[in-house]
């Protein structure tokens, strides 16, 4: 089953994206981080970016191989992923944090579809709000660190354009048509 990874900064439109493509009839997993983030708020946890960095990290990082193990099931459809176990990993580059080498392992032994589609940093659209407490220079080197350890892992890196999302869509949908020919129009449609 095709499996592609959304990247990027934080506050750079992935999360719109996904729900674009999720409207076109695609296959999404959202964002693990956000969701952790609400758990621990909910529950008053700790493993927060702003209370236990490292706990976030490893919670994030289990999440995230659980949402990619568990979309395995989806046979034959396109799916993709608002962020990865790789941005734990890169996580890790920006609190200055090694990563374990059960981490390393785990990652090595899952491989997303290439390309792996990147939003830039976009000072115009990004907000701050209970789940992203951080400002725009840590989206940057978020942005950095999740583009390096991709780039690292061997992944071929599209950048999508500061566009409307729904160009961003069409993008996408075209960069599929190249790697596999014409895409039902219905992409949920069996072939």
């Amino acid at each position: 089953m095709p499996k592609f990874v959304i990247t990027g900064a934080s506050g750079g439109g992935k999360s719109t994206l996904i729900s674009a493509l999720a409207a076109k009839g695609y296959a999404t997993v959202p964002e693990v981080g956000r969701r952790i983030v609400a758990e621990q708020v909910a529950t008053h946890g700790t493993a927060l970016p702003w209370l236990d960095q490292a706990a976030f990290m490893d919670l994030l990082f289990a999440r995230s191989i659980e949402a990619f193990d568990e979309a395995g099931d989806a046979a034959g459809e396109i799916v993709f992923f608002d962020r990865s176990f790789y941005e734990a990993l890169a996580y890790g580059a920006v609190i200055g944090r090694p990563v374990p080498q059960t981490m390393a392992a785990a990652a090595a032994a899952r491989r997303f579809d290439t390309p792996v589609f990147v939003c830039p940093p976009w000072q115009d659209i990004f907000t701050t709000d209970d789940e992203r407490r951080h400002g725009f220079d840590f989206a940057l080197r978020d942005h950095a660190a999740n583009v390096a350890i991709y780039q690292a892992a061997g992944y071929t890196l599209v950048e999508l354009p500061r566009v409307p999302v729904a160009e961003r869509v069409g993008l996408i949908a075209e960069r599929l048509c190249d790697l596999s020919g014409p895409q039902p129009s219905n992409p949920s449609e069996k072939r």
